[in-house]
C-alpha cells in the first residue's frame, strides 16, 4: 500500500474514538466502512492527511481474518481479476510507525485488537508487548449470537492462536474460563449458541478436564431438539457429540448417537412428504441422507440395534418418494427450432450418389462435436451466468431413482471438484446437442440412402470383415447390430451394439499392451467393464480425446445415456431402447467403422 501523508497521531485518535462506536453489524467490515466513509467527508473537506489516515484504519480493517493461519492470519477481502484489497505485506515501516503511536489511544477493542495484532505480526524484531495488546482485547469481546458469526468466533479463534504461540497460560486459563462461562448461559434466541461454543473449545483442545460434562451438554441438547421435532438442531448437537464419544471410546453413546442422527433425518423426510405443502423430492433427499446415516452402523451391531429393518423400510420409502418426484417436476420448454434447412442439406449430402459405400463415406462424415470446443463453451456459459451454476444438481431416472449428482461450482474453474462439475455439464451439453445431428442430419440422411439403396447384413459383414477395429469372429455380430439400424429397429441394434461396443475398445486398448482384467484375492481373472476401461490412464492417448470423450458421454456417463449401464442392466423399455441416444451410438459406431477402412 503506498505510503502518503498522515495527520498527527492525536487528531486521528480523536476522530478514531468519535465514529467507531457500536454495535458492528457486520463486524470488522462495517468498521471499515466507517473509516472509509469518514475519509471522503474529510477528504471533501480538504483535509487530506486525515483523509489518509483513516484510509489506511480502513484498509487494515477489511483484511479477512484466518484465524488458523500462523503466518498470514489476513486475507483479502475481495480478489477480482488480478486485483485485490490488501493484506499485511502491504503496510510499510511509516504505516505501522504510525500505528504503533496512535495504538494506545484506541478505545474501540477490536480496532485495537486488530491494530495490535498487525503490528504483532509484521514489525521485525517482534514485540510480545503488541501480542498481549491483542489477546487483551480479543478477550474482552462479548460471546453472543447476534455478533459470534459477525467475526467475533474468529476473533476467539485467533486469540486462543496467540496466546499458545507466546506460552501465555494465564490467557489460555482466561479463555478456557470465558468459554465455560458462556456455556452455562442461556441464549434463548439462538440454538445453536452452546454448540458453536463447544466447537471452538474441541477443535482447539480446551478444558481437557471438563470433555465429558461439555459432551453430556451436547448429547442433552441433541436429544431435546430430536424429541422437540428441531431435527437440524439435534443432528449439528449430535454430529459433535457422536466425534467426542467416539475418540473418547464410549461405544454405547456414540453408536446412540448415531441411530438418533439417523431417526432425524427419517423423520424429517417423513415430516416433509406428509406436510400441508408435501415434497417428495425433499423427502427423498432426507431419506437418502438417513440410508447413508444407518449404514454408519458397525455391521456387527445391526440387528441387535434394529438397523437391519431400518434399512429395508428407508428404502422402500425412497422408492416411493423417487417415484413421487418426478409428478413434482415440471416441463421446462425452450423455442422450437426449425430444421428443415438442416434437414435438407443432410439429404443432399447423401443424395444421388454413384455407389452405397460413397453414400456411407457422406452419411459418415457429418462433424463430429469436439471436446474442447464443447468445454470451452461450457466455460463461457458457466462465467456468464455464473449464479446457475453454484447449486449442486440431482439427476433422477425415469423410475425416480437418483443416478447422478453433479457438485456445486466454487469460483476456482480450475480446481478438482470444479472440473467434475464442468465435465458434467458438458455432457449435458453434448447429449443436448445429439439430439438436433439424430433429427437434423441422421435419420433424414439415413431415410435418403434407404430410398436409393438397398443395405443388405451380408454386405455389412463384408465391410465389417474388412474393417481393422472389428475384432476378429464378431463380423457377424457387429454387422448385426449395424443392419438394425438401416431396418430402424434401434432398439434391438443397442442391445447387440453395447457390448460389442466394450469389447472392441479392449481389444483396442490390449493391442497396445495395456491389462484389461484384474485379478482377485482369489486368484480369479476378470475382465473390466467399459468405465474401467475407458478411465484407463493411456485410453486418451490411444483412443484420442474426442473420441474417448464420445464413448464416454454415450456409453458410460451417468449424466448422459449411459448405454452401456442401462443395457448390462436391462433397464431400456421399448421406448427408451428407440432413444435419440440409441440412434446416435449406432451411427457413431458405424461412422468408425466405416471410415477406419479408408485409412488401411
Amino acid at each position: 500500500m503506498e505510503s502518503e501523508t498522515l495527520c498527527l497521531p492525536n487528531e486521528f485518535v480523536s476522530k478514531s474514538n468519535e465514529i467507531i462506536k457500536p454495535p458492528y453489524e457486520l463486524g470488522y467490515y462495517s468498521i471499515s466502512s466507517i473509516y472509509r466513509e469518514h475519509s471522503k467527508l474529510e477528504r471533501e473537506n480538504q483535509n487530506e492527511a486525515l483523509a489518509n489516515a483513516l484510509d489506511l484504519a480502513a484498509a487494515i480493517c477489511s483484511m479477512m481474518l484466518r484465524p488458523d493461519s500462523a503466518n498470514e492470519p489476513f486475507q483479502p477481502f475481495i480478489q477480482l481479476e488480478g486485483k485485490r484489497s490488501a493484506i499485511a505485506d502491504d503496510f510499510d515501516n511509516e504505516q505501522l510507525f504510525f500505528i504503533e503511536n496512535i495504538l494506545e489511544g484506541i478505545k474501540e477493542p477490536l480496532v485495537t485488537a486488530r491494530f495490535a495484532d498487525l503490528l504483532w505480526l509484521c514489525l521485525t524484531p517482534r514485540k510480545v508487548s503488541y501480542v498481549r495488546i491483542a489477546i487483551e482485547n480479543y478477550l474482552t469481546l462479548r460471546i453472543h449470537p447476534d455478533t459470534w458469526h459477525s467475526g467475533i468466533g474468529d476473533c476467539w479463534n485467533r486469540c486462543i492462536r496467540l496466546a499458545r504461540q507466546i506460552g501465555d497460560s494465564d490467557s489460555m486459563e482466561n479463555i478456557e474460563k470465558a468459554l465455560q462461562s458462556a456455556l452455562q448461559k442461556d441464549f434463548p434466541g439462538s440454538s445453536f449458541m452452546h454448540l458453536w461454543i463447544a466447537e471452538i473449545i474441541d477443535s482447539n483442545r480446551l478444558c481437557k478436564d471438563q470433555v465429558e460434562p461439555l459432551v453430556e451438554l451436547l448429547f442433552d441438547k441433541g436429544k431435546y431438539f430430536h424429541t422437540n421435532q428441531a431435527y437440524r438442531e439435534a443432528r449439528e448437537y449430535l454430529s459433535l457429540s457422536e466425534r467426542i464419544f467416539k475418540s473418547s471410546g464410549n461405544e454405547e453413546s456414540w453408536l446412540d448417537c448415531l441411530m438418533i442422527a439417523a431417526d432425524c433425518y427419517e423423520l424429517e423426510g417423513d415430516s416433509r412428504a406428509e406436510s400441508n405443502a408435501p415434497s417428495q423430492m425433499v423427502a427423498n433427499s432426507f431419506y437418502e441422507n438417513a440410508l447413508q446415516a444407518y449404514r454408519r452402523i458397525p455391521v456387527s451391531r445391526r440387528c441387535e440395534l434394529g438397523v437391519t429393518e431400518k434399512l429395508e423400510s428407508i428404502r422402500n420409502k425412497i422408492t416411493e418418494a423417487g417415484s413421487g418426484s418426478l409428478s413434482e417436476m415440471g416441463l421446462l420448454k425452450s423455442p422450437g427450432i426449425d430444421i428443415s434447412e438442416l434437414v435438407k442439406n443432410a439429404r443432399n449430402h447423401v443424395g444421388n450418389k454413384k455407389t452405397l459405400e460413397l453414400a456411407l463415406l457422406c452419411f459418415t462424415g457429418f462433424s463430429v462435436q469436439e471436446y474442447q470446443d464443447l468445454r470451452q463453451r461450457t466455460v463461457d456459459n458457466i462465467q456468464q451466468f455464473p449464479l446457475s451454476n453454484l447449486f449442486a444438481g440431482t439427476h433422477m431416472a425415469g423410475d425416480g431413482r437418483v443416478i447422478a449428482k453433479t457438485p456445486a461450482l466454487n469460483f476456482d474453474l480450475d480446481s478438482q471438484v470444479s472440473e467434475k462439475s464442468i465435465f458434467n455439464k458438458v455432457v449435458q451439453t453434448f447429449h443436448q446437442n445429439m439430439q438436433l445431428t439424430v433429427e437434423g442430419q441422421i435419420i433424414p440422411a439415413l431415410n435418403q440412402i434407404l430410398s436409393e439403396f438397398r443395405v443388405t447384413r451380408e454386405y455389412l459383414k463384408l465391410i465389417c470383415y474388412h474393417s481393422p477395429i472389428v475384432p476378429e469372429g464378431r463380423e457377424y455380430l457387429m454387422a448385426s447390430a449395424l443392419w438394425s439400424g438401416f431396418e430402424h429397429d434401434f432398439g434391438n441394434g443397442i442391445y447387440l451394439l453395447a457390448p460389442q461396443v466394450e469389447h472392441l475398445v479392449r481389444m483396442i486398448l490390449k493391442s497396445e499392451g495395456i491389462h484389461t482384467s484384474n485379478i482377485d484375492r482369489d486368484g480369479i481373472e476378470n475382465e473390466n467393464g467399459l468405465t474401467t476401461l475407458l478411465n484407463n490412464e493411456r485410453a486418451e492417448e490411444i483412443l484420442g480425446e474426442d473420441l474417448l470423450f464420445e464413448l464416454k458421454a454415450v456409453f458410460t456417463e451417468s449424466v448422459g445415456p449411459n448405454l452401456r449401464n442401462e443395457v448390462a442392466h436391462g433397464l431400456l423399455s421399448d421406448s427408451s431402447s428407440n432413444s435419440i441416444a440409441s440412434v446416435y451410438s449406432w451411427w457413431m459406431i458405424l461412422r468408425l467403422v466405416v471410415r477406419s477402412l479408408s485409412r488401411r
